[in-house]
């Protein structure tokens, strides 16, 4: 389990606990590779349901929407926090 980071500045706050799936920068989400400075998480449980998603997809643009369809998202790297 991690602690998601939210993407605006000062980035202090935790947006979401996610499982992380993959640090692999060949890990595919959404058709694309996640790259060297993403990682792939699945959002387990939403604190900022608002928060938009570091790579949008269709019908998925924010913490909210990702968890409730369960789908794979990717943050970056710097905004996970293990804990």
């Amino acid at each position: 389990m991690v602690l998601l980071m939210t993407l605006k500045y000062p980035n202090k706050a935790n947006v979401a606990y996610a499982a992380l799936l993959s640090t692999d920068q060949e890990a595919i989400v959404g058709g694309v590779k996640t790259g060297s400075q993403f990682y792939k998480v699945r959002i387990n449980h939403p604190i900022a349901k608002d928060e938009p998603l570091a790579r949008p997809m269709p019908r998925c643009s924010n913490i909210d929407d990702a968890q409730a369809k369960g789908v794979p998202i990717t943050w970056p790297s710097m905004f996970v926090c293990s804990n």
